[in-house]
């Protein structure tokens, strides 16, 4: 699920023309070439969304093949770690720039995921890697469901709310 949650998040970053990366075990990015970002997971909660997680039936168009639904929360602290190169157009205000992105863009995040609180510690500088560093932590909630066939007792694993089929 963690899995899910982090290449969900690095591909939403990617769209929104943020340089990202996982942490682990990519950690594969070339800062030289300009700003970019990781993202790891620092901590993580499961929550229960009450009354055994059981959330209702749905129904689908023609009133076949009726599957419940389960729902889960999870609380996660995100990890993000903004690099930018020293000199030319980037150094430290492109730490500034890309924090600043990353505030804007964290109102736009899938519904599975949404942003709590994101906050931005110091920049600093890296002699070993000649580049200005700066990490963030955003406080999200992933909503999680699975579904399960009225009729069968297989139980589908948790993926984040709006990957599986709504029927819609």
């Amino acid at each position: 699920m963690l899995d899910m949650v982090l290449e969900t998040i690095v591909d939403f970053l990617k769209r929104e023309n943020i340089s990202a990366f996982r942490e682990f075990p990519e950690r594969k990015s070339n800062i030289k070439s300009g700003v970019s970002v990781s993202v790891g997971i620092e901590s993580c909660r499961y929550l229960s969304s009450g009354m055994g997680e059981y959330l209702g039936v749905r129904t689908p168009s023609g009133g076949k093949d009726e599957k419940e639904l389960f729902g889960r929360r999870m609380e996660i602290e995100l990890g993000l770690e903004i690099f930018s190169p020293f000199g030319g157009e980037f150094g430290a205000s492109g730490c500034v720039r890309c924090a600043d992105s990353l505030r804007e863009c964290f109102g736009r995040l899938p519904p599975s995921i949404r942003a709590l609180e994101m906050e931005c510690g110091e920049i600093r500088a890296d002699e070993k890697m000649s580049a200005f560093r700066c990490k963030c932590k955003l406080r999200c909630m992933a909503f999680l469901i699975a579904e399960r066939s009225g009729d069968d007792t297989e139980f589908l694993d948790f993926v984040l709310k709006g990957t599986v089929d709504s029927g819609n």
